[in-house]
């Protein structure tokens, strides 16, 4: 088994679902030597793929908050901002 390249447009939901796949290949305990570290290098890779994905939306999410002067005036606040 050779590692499949990631298409660079890969969706998330694609990346996770055969993130999944590769880690239900490894839980089976069938997989010879090198097949299984051929997949556990693909799940790492889909790994990534789904972190860089997951911090990209993180930044852009923005949370609208009402403003103090309650004055119909809005700010954003970064998503950041709302874990502290």
């Amino acid at each position: 088994m050779t590692m499949k390249k990631i298409a660079k447009n890969i969706k998330f939901e694609e990346a996770l679902a055969e993130l999944e796949h590769q880690v239900q290949l490894l839980e089976s305990g069938e997989l010879p030597l090198e097949e299984a570290l051929a997949a556990f290098q693909q799940g790492v890779a889909l790994s990534k793929v789904c972190m860089t994905k997951l911090n990209t939306v993180q930044q852009e999410v923005e949370k609208i908050v009402v403003a103090a002067d309650d004055d119909n005036e809005y700010e954003l606040e970064t998503f950041a901002e709302l874990e502290d």
